[in-house]
């Protein structure tokens, strides 16, 4: 193929602009330019000089995201709220209002749908789903999520469900969508939310009581174990991080503190502060006045004892620097505590835009994107609230 004179120039242009150390888009460069307009950008090969008109320059494209294509869709985010809230599909009429009356009539229905009947009993679903609890009529394990949505309807403080001390077991009337108050009588000392309910002890009942601790750890903190760090350092075959002390925690008759292969004290050194507060529970769900749970020695089941979780000198609490000596106190401490305040607000994210659950299907969220949201419920506790609040964010109107 011949070179033409044009492509030769062009090529020749080309060379010369990168050696002389500019860009050939350099248009504000008058030292290579002698005869170009400093600020006016330059013109083409033929004449350098000649200023380019604007109208002529083609225009970058924005850089797409799907995010920034959405658009506010009223009766869109109508059909998906009433099948969220109510389980059922807005009437044409709703419909109707809503494209005639926009953002106002819209968020007139999110109010009534939360004033609905239907609204009761569509939160003790939500909350047998995330408690993994439930069961047939009368069954026990319908008091703990019955609690919790009893707690959104009523409009009260959600932090109740760790600290009530009375009518923490209420029942559902499924045909009149009421609920009937009710206190657990656990036979503890004293009631503390769902942290003393029979139906949850009962239906998580095992050896050192290690499962009650891992449902109380990944429904209120959502996330799995190990719960809290600290500095790492080098223990035997692995490295410990966990923010308690070394020897925290026990070594005899079940070694936590092996170094062997895994180090289990990691997990255990928040465990074990928290076990002894539900070894009490037996197998029924019931408080006994001695520990009521097994542990594995050899492969015997013996009588728990307390020293099987910690030296005599450790007391029991939620976190590293957070004691709790009972149940109540346990209750307490949670309720004030930050990260139990965003796992709640996380939990109704991802109920309100459609996502899986946050611990067994590792659905988090970035805290910036529920940042007022969970400044909203730290101050009022009102999970209810806060649900309006993100059904009528722009975040779930838009699509």
């Amino acid at each position: 193929m011949r070179t033409t004179p044009i492509l030769l120039a062009l090529a020749t242009a080309v060379v010369a602009a990168a050696c002389s150390g500019s860009s050939p888009d350099d248009t504000n460069n008058t030292d290579n330019n002698p005869g170009a307009t400093p600020g006016v950008p330059g013109g083409s090969v033929d004449d350098p000089n000649k200023p380019v008109n604007p109208d002529d320059v083609e225009p970058e494209e924005e850089e797409f995201t799907v995010l920034g294509e959405r658009q506010i869709e009223y009766p869109e985010a109508l059909r998906t709220a009433s099948l969220k809230l109510l389980r059922r599909l807005p009437t044409l009429a709703e419909i109707k209002e809503v494209e005639t009356g926009g953002k106002e009539a819209y968020e007139a229905a999110i109010d009534d749908m939360l004033q609905d009947p239907l609204f009761a009993a569509r939160m003790v679903k939500w909350w047998q789903d995330i408690m993994r609890q439930g069961g047939g009529n009368g069954d026990d394990r319908n008091t703990a999520p019955t609690f919790a949505a009893q707690l959104i309807v009523e409009d009260r403080p959600f932090t109740d469900v760790l600290t009530a001390t009375a009518n923490n077991c209420p029942t559902y009337n499924e045909g009149m969508n009421t609920f009937q108050a009710g206190t657990c009588n656990s036979g503890a000392p004293a009631e503390a939310g769902v942290l003393t309910n029979p139906g949850v002890m009962r239906q998580f009942y095992g050896p050192m009581a290690f499962r009650r601790v891992r449902w109380v750890q990944e429904i209120f903190a959502c996330k799995a174990f190990p719960a809290e760090t600290g500095k790492a350092e080098n223990r035997g075959n692995g490295t410990y991080y966990a923010a308690w002390p070394w020897e925290s925690i026990s070594a005899d008759p079940v070694n936590f503190l092996d170094t062997q292969a895994a180090i289990c004290a990691n997990c255990h050194q928040t465990s074990n502060h928290l076990a002894p507060l539900f070894a009490n529970f037996g197998e029924d769900g019931m408080w006994q006045n001695m520990p009521a749970v097994k542990t594995n020695v050899n492969g015997e089941l013996v009588d728990s004892q307390r020293t099987h979780w910690l030296p005599d000198s450790e007391q029991t609490a939620w976190r590293f620097g957070k004691p709790a000596a009972d149940l109540p106190a346990l209750g307490a401490v949670m309720a004030e505590d930050a990260e139990v305040h965003r796992c709640m607000v996380s939990r109704a994210w991802n109920f309100t835009m459609s996502k899986e659950d946050i611990v067994s299907d590792a659905a988090n969220i970035d805290g910036a994107v529920i940042k007022p949201f969970i400044d909203m419920f730290s101050a009022n506790r009102n999970l209810k609230e806060v649900l309006r609040a993100m059904l009528k964010s722009e975040d779930f109107v838009k699509y």
